[in-house]
């Protein structure tokens, strides 16, 4: 392991390869700014077949962080007048459509940016690898079906970034990924920065691995996701240090540290408006434009957000983002398996404590509501997957099946889930320390409830 010369005495990664193999993480890259000064760690092998050392110029897929540089395109013509936040996808897009009427005429780029469209959003076919992937692909969501009305609810859409990237494309006659080198990578100065796998070769790159510490893990046999799905994040790779820069300048009103600015003041501040509050206890507190919020510094923050940024995950990659303007600090971790979020929450733990006052939540204590359980067993679906939640002496146990064309993803099998509120659950998968919520939304007048919402995913009822 290494960590740059830059380093101040809040930022204590001594152990950082320690705590790789404590996790299980084959290998990993950090950088933090803070104080005026970057420091950059990195441990581990980008490769378990090949043992290929990790350092801090490795590039790692960095999974949904991209949706922040696909939202920074979309403010970027909106200040240039070729795009609206507010107006139908399909004045841009006239053919568009997707399996709700109402959704295919009204669906804006505000919906999709904040994930309140309310389309089913793993969506991951494959529409090839010509430059007009991202338009094949759009052409193919014709029946593809809404979870939820427009406008209803946060509910994750990595669709609906694919769709914002097909905009961006038909404004600027552009492909995304040329798009996304012109008018971000090269202007901020992180040309390692890659969207493509032609352009990581020329890096040490990091594959992903499946599996988890108690089956053991295996390289992944798809080293990406379906091209096509790039502006949502399923093939850019980058280094620690380039997820960092970018994140500097959303920080600073929109302006990159090579003086570069990328956008407005009033852009950059979209990303830290609340949108919608989530419901509690999931992933995230609050979505932003296009950006998580978080609330880690409780009472203190007066119910705001003090915390921005995005979590990244593909095949067998955890990437994270953390950013918080009041002490100037950005954390990026990138991870190519293992239990990773368990390692972002006990480096962001201590990271935050030191420079900022701050820390993300720890897990909350079951509690005993005595609520009847019985309403809330059946199965609640999406495209992708299908939650099996059954009830077994006293517990509710839940059990998330990959639909056909979806077998990379896994199942878990049976996790039990344990009460922290009234229709609250929380369920620890195999293998990982940081469990995941289950929250029953929406019970109808029997309290049978409409959606499962887990992580910050929602799936519908689908039992009648």
């Amino acid at each position: 392991m290494s960590v740059a010369d830059a380093t101040t005495p809040s930022i204590d990664l001594q152990d950082f390869a320690g705590l790789i193999q404590h996790f299980h993480v084959p290998g990993a890259g950090m950088a933090v700014w803070h104080d005026g000064a970057l420091t950059e760690t990195a441990a581990g092998v980008v490769n378990l077949n090949t043992g290929v050392e990790t350092t801090s110029d490795t590039l790692f897929q960095i999974g949904s962080i991209t949706k922040l540089y696909t939202t920074a395109l979309v403010l970027q013509l909106v200040e240039e007048g070729l795009l609206t936040l507010d107006d139908p996808i399909r004045t841009w897009l006239p053919d568009f459509k997707v399996g709700d009427a109402t959704t295919s005429a009204q669906v804006t780029l505000r919906h999709l940016l904040t994930h309140t469209s309310g389309i089913d959003g793993d969506y991951f076919v494959d529409a090839g690898r010509g430059e007009d992937r991202i338009e094949r692909f759009v052409s193919l969501l014709g029946d593809l079906p809404s979870l939820s009305p427009l406008g209803h609810m946060f509910a994750y859409c990595n669709v609906g970034f694919v769709i914002a990237g097909r905009v961006i494309e038909k404004v600027t006659g552009l492909t995304w990924d040329k798009a996304m080198r012109t008018r971000i990578v090269k202007n901020i100065g992180t040309p390692s920065f890659s969207t493509l796998p032609e352009q990581a070769m020329r890096h040490r790159t990091a594959i992903g691995h499946l599996g988890n510490p108690e089956t053991g893990l295996m390289v992944t046999p798809l080293a990406y996701l379906a091209q096509s799905n790039a502006p949502a994040g399923s093939t850019p790779m980058a280094r620690a240090a380039d997820i960092v820069t970018f994140g500097r300048a959303l920080m600073d009103n929109g302006v990159a540290p090579n003086g570069h600015r990328l956008m407005t003041p009033e852009s950059a501040a979209l990303y830290q408006r609340e949108h919608r509050p989530c419901p509690p206890g999931g992933s995230l507190d609050g979505i932003g434009l296009g950006a998580f919020l978080w609330n880690w510094g409780g009472a203190s923050t007066g119910g705001g957000y003090d915390v921005f940024g995005h979590d990244g995950s593909t095949i067998g990659q955890a990437a994270f983002l953390r950013i918080h303007p009041k002490s100037g600090t950005v954390v990026a971790l990138l991870t190519n398996g293992g239990d990773g979020k368990g390692l972002a929450q006990t480096l962001m733990t201590r990271i935050f404590a030191a420079t900022a006052g701050v820390a993300p939540p720890a897990k909350p204590a079951p509690v005993e509501t005595g609520e009847p359980l019985e309403a809330y067993v059946g199965r609640y679906g999406k495209t992708s997957e299908t939650a099996h939640v059954s009830l077994r002496d006293g517990s509710l146990y839940v059990a998330i099946h990959p639909s056909e064309n979806y077998g990379v993803i896994g199942s878990n099998g049976d996790v039990r889930l344990s009460p922290v509120g009234k229709g609250r659950f929380m369920g620890t998968n195999p293998g990982m320390t940081l469990p995941v919520n289950f929250n029953f939304l929406e019970p109808d007048e029997s309290g049978r409830p409409r959606y499962l919402y887990s992580g910050a995913r929602a799936f519908t009822r689908v039992d009648g």
